[in-house]
Parts: structure tokens; C-alpha cells; sequence
């Protein structure tokens, strides 16, 4: 079996940055999202916020992954490298520079991809021991927020943007259209939820109602 081209890679690695960047907006949203809709389906949208989360990670784990012969941002480098006479709109100079300027901006994310790969090695990917006596020692072990992975996201993008923008003239802003049509399924929630207190404040105008009204606005 052959190489993957530069082509190749770039479509996978772009795809793997997309579905990571809308899982982490499908948790994000759904974290902040009003309390009372979330608990028209508490084991549901538990579920799908853990579920998302653990995806998105999984996805910045695979961009760098460690694993020999894996295709990753390292391999786009070096192909590029390798490759630099075929590069249709820049020269082997600047082709050269920005994979050192990449390489610069990967390596700000060290502490970060760390941690992103120990949770992949001990309990995403694999089930450690040390994970499954102390659970909760893993985030500690390996400490990583929400704003660390936006941040994993955005200096791949910047490096996928910066050699594609050599190899094929064009920049691409890596999220999904719509990565936040979520957030109509919360807001028709709300509606009902809105309509059932409605119904109760109709029909026992004297009793207070026993379910709150989402804080979420009615959809004018």
C-alpha cells in the first residue's frame, strides 16, 4: 500500500479538526444551555455532553497522535519538507518557513497535548489501571479545560490554513456550518415546556404551577 498524498492528508486532518471543534460547540452549548430544558432529559443530554467532550479530545488526540505510522500534523510537516519543489504557490524557502513557524506554534501546545494524550492512553482510548483505582485522579494527572482545546483547535487550523495556503492558494475557516443547530431543539423545548405552564395556569388559575417556566425567552 502507498503513501498518502499531501492531498490525502490534508482533507483527513481538516475533517479531523471540524468534527473536534463541533463536538466541543455541541458541549459547550449544551453546558451553558437553561437548566430546566436539560432536565426535560437529564440521562440524554448528560450523556451527549460527556459523549461530545470525550470525542472532541479524542480528535486533538488523533492530530498528534504518537503512534508510529499514524498520519498526523507531524506527517504533514515532514511530507512538506520532502516535498517542497511541488508546491504550486510558494517556494521551497517559504515552504521551509512555514513548517518551522508550525513547528513553533505546535510546540506552545506541549503541556496541553500532554495531557491530551495521557487521558487518551489511560482512560479514551485504553483503561488504565491507575484510572480505574483512582478515577478521579486522571484530572489531575492530566489538567485540561474546555479553553485548552478551543486552543488545540485554532493553532491546527492556523497550521493547516498556512500550508494549504502554499499548496493550494486557498484558506478555509474549519467549522461546520451550523455546528450550533443544536440550540433549535432547545429553543422548541423551551416552547413546550412554556405551553405546559400555560395549559396549568389556564386550567388552576388559583394553584401555583408545580413545573418553572425555562428562563429561556419564548421565540417571538
Amino acid at each position: 500500500m502507498g503513501k498518502p498524498t499531501l492531498d490525502q492528508i490534508l482533507v483527513s486532518l481538516k475533517n479531523e479538526v471540524l468534527m473536534g471543534r463541533a463536538y466541543l460547540t455541541i458541549a459547550k452549548g449544551l453546558q451553558r444551555a437553561d437548566a430546566i430544558i436539560l432536565r426535560t432529559s437529564p440521562t440524554f443530554f448528560g450523556l451527549v455532553i460527556d459523549a461530545s467532550l470525550q470525542m472532541s479530545q479524542m480528535y486533538a488526540a488523533k492530530l498528534y497522535d504518537q503512534t508510529p505510522g499514524a498520519v498526523t500534523v507531524g506527517t504533514l510537516l515532514k511530507r512538506s519538507l520532502l516535498e517542497a519543489n511541488t508546491f504550486s504557490h510558494g517556494t521551497v524557502e517559504q515552504v521551509s518557513f512555514a513548517v518551522v513557524h508550525s513547528k513553533d506554534r505546535i510546540a506552545t501546545l506541549k503541556d496541553i497535548l500532554a495531557s491530551i494524550q495521557k487521558r487518551r492512553h489511560e482512560a479514551l482510548a485504553h483503561l488504565d489501571p491507575r484510572t480505574v483505582i483512582d478515577p478521579v485522579g486522571l484530572a489531575a494527572r492530566a489538567k485540561l479545560e474546555i479553553p485548552d482545546l478551543e486552543r488545540v483547535f485554532t493553532k491546527t487550523s492556523d497550521t493547516l490554513n498556512e500550508i494549504m495556503h502554499l499548496w493550494q492558494d486557498v484558506y478555509a475557516d474549519l467549522r461546520f456550518i451550523g455546528d450550533d443547530d443544536f440550540e433549535n431543539c432547545l429553543e422548541l423545548i423551551a416552547e413546550t415546556k412554556h405551553a405546559q405552564v400555560d395549559k396549568w395556569e389556564r386550567e388552576f388559575p388559583d394553584k401555583p404551577c408545580p413545573f418553572p417556566r425555562p428562563a429561556t425567552p419564548r421565540r417571538q
